[in-house]
């Protein structure tokens, strides 16, 4: 009767072992996908992604065609604004001390958020009151999936190096509530 038992535990463990495993391999094959796609927008050009966002946007919103290319010309000069930040933030940052790249990092912080304020204001200019309210939304939900994805990765990076940087649950809720 032990023996039965004891066999009985045996298989029930290894199927909760090999379920764990199917799972772990479904997370990779995810990740994977998410690396292919993000590779993938990064060898697109500007005025790839910025037709493509507004594709997307007239799709979504019944953009009539001068809307559709005024929202591609926001998005166009938000890259270059972004890509011209990221340019110069380079060049400090190599030329910083490590006390004065908290001051720099915070700066960049604030310039690209100038940079997204202006970049709404844009939007706002050439979408209808309807049209805006949805795009604002959507848009908010966006940037909290990319915050959410940006900190399991910060997460993810820390648990494969070993430190010893466990986050709290608590400062990861006041980070989002500050959004």
């Amino acid at each position: 009767m032990k023996n039965i038992s004891l066999f009985i535990m045996m298989i029930m463990f290894s199927f909760t072992t090999f379920a764990q495993v199917e799972n772990d391999q479904k997370d990779k094959d995810k990740d994977h996908m998410k690396h292919k796609e993000m590779k993938h927008m990064k060898t697109m050009s500007h005025d790839e992604d910025a037709t493509m966002y507004s594709d997307k946007m007239a799709t979504k919103f019944n953009l009539n065609t001068e809307q559709k290319a005024d929202l591609k010309r926001a998005q166009l000069k938000r890259w270059e604004a972004m890509k011209e930040l990221k340019s110069e933030h380079k060049e400090e940052m190599a030329n910083e001390d490590a006390e004065d790249m908290s001051k720099e990092k915070a700066e960049m912080h604030k310039q690209k958020m100038k940079i997204q304020d202006d970049f709404k204001e844009e939007v706002r200019e050439i979408l209808n009151e309807n049209q805006y309210t949805k795009w604002e939304s959507m848009h908010k939900e966006e940037m909290k999936m990319m915050h959410d994805e940006k900190t399991k990765m910060h997460h993810d990076k820390a648990k494969m190096k070993g430190d010893d940087m466990k986050v709290k649950k608590k400062d990861y809720d006041d980070d989002s509530n500050k959004q």
